[in-house]
């Protein structure tokens, strides 16, 4: 006798018996009631609920209730499964079914245990693994594959998310990590009004925020360009508060500032870095709002202002060098008019 036969046969008993036995089967909300050595199989409330029940053996060697190909919700209880939906191979037989499992959708499978698969052709196939959407396949342990033609590659614990925008399978390259194809860009708001947040794309669109040509972007107006620039914001709209700076004062505090050669803890030996600490910016120009870092923007205003002092400095002693050499051209002319008066004087008379 085939196995299917066997289930069929060995479940029509059980019904058989629990027709023919008492009415306590039933409870008091139950319109249907089947049980079996003292098991409640199936039942179907008065408000509709329906309960399906059973025992759990992963032992059991006489498979599902079904296999192969076809249409079918199926409760599998000793193995705690669920299916439901159409399959045209053997996704659905005892093999490819994980304890405590579930398959919902066309071709899906979730043979890994405790495993769940949705969509159309997804695979769950590890422990704790989740495969929803088209052609997505979860075969790592605690791993998620989501979207279109997600692989998490064997690789435990990673998440995959791939777009429509390809067939080609997007893999997972190491163990716990989180893999992302949205060639539309991956948009993170960090506002109910969707006002604030970070953008991270192509540079092909257009951010959120305004900016193109942009891979990064921000909704502070900062961005990192497609060419590597990283870019502060800078608007004069977004500004206030402004103060006259004096140059030779921004000079007095360069002078006094520390600049080392040094190295981060995190560094390779041989790795090197040039410049102030962020403390000793900090007490020397008092800029920005902690003394444990240094804004590119506050730097390269420092060197800007410095910059912009050391040329004043240098238009003024170039004009003061101007009329040092005009006054020592006049007085190179009177000197050689003195000396020829003198020399004109000292010559023999005829």
């Amino acid at each position: 006798m085939q196995r299917a036969e066997l289930r069929t046969t060995l479940a029509l008993s059980a019904l058989l018996a629990a027709l023919a036995a008492p009415a306590a089967a039933q409870n008091a909300d139950s319109a249907f009631a089947v049980s079996y050595s003292g098991t409640t199989l199936f039942r179907i409330n008065n408000d509709a609920g329906a309960y399906f029940g059973g025992t759990f053996n992963s032992s059991w060697s006489l498979g599902p209730a079904i296999t192969g190909a076809g249409t079918r919700l199926l409760w599998y209880p000793e193995k705690a499964a669920f299916r439901a939906g159409s399959i045209s191979g053997t996704q659905w037989d005892d093999a490819n079914i994980g304890l405590y499992s579930v398959a919902i959708g066309q071709d899906v499978r979730a043979s890994g245990d405790n495993s769940v698969a949705f969509g159309v052709r997804s695979v769950a196939a590890q422990v704790s693994s989740f495969a929803a959407g088209e052609d997505n396949t979860a075969s790592g342990a605690a791993s998620v594959a989501l979207g279109y033609h997600a692989h998490t590659n064997a690789r435990q614990g990673s998440f995959v998310f791939s777009d429509r925008s390809s067939v080609d399978t997007l893999r997972a390259g190491v163990n716990h990590s989180a893999n992302w194809r949205v060639s539309g860009g991956f948009r993170i708001f960090t506002s109910t009004n969707l006002s604030t947040g970070v953008t991270i794309q192509s540079g092909t669109v257009t951010s959120n925020w305004g900016q193109s040509n942009a891979v990064i972007s921000t909704s502070t107006g900062a961005y990192l360009s497609t060419s590597g620039v990283w870019t502060n914001t800078s608007d004069v709209n977004r500004k206030h508060l402004f103060a006259h700076v004096e140059g030779e004062d921004v000079l007095q505090r360069l002078r006094r500032l520390p600049i080392t050669s040094w190295s981060y803890k995190v560094d390779a030996d041989g790795v090197r870095h040039l410049g102030p600490t962020a403390q000793d910016f900090s007490a020397a120009f008092g800029l920005g709002n902690d003394n444990r870092v240094i804004g590119t923007v506050d730097a390269d205003g420092v060197a800007l202002a410095a910059a912009k002092a050391l040329e004043a400095r240098t238009t003024t002693q170039a004009a003061r060098i101007d009329a040092l050499e005009r006054e020592n051209a006049e007085l190179r002319a009177r000197l050689e008019r003195i000396e020829a008066a003198l020399s004109s004087q000292a010559a023999p008379k005829p």
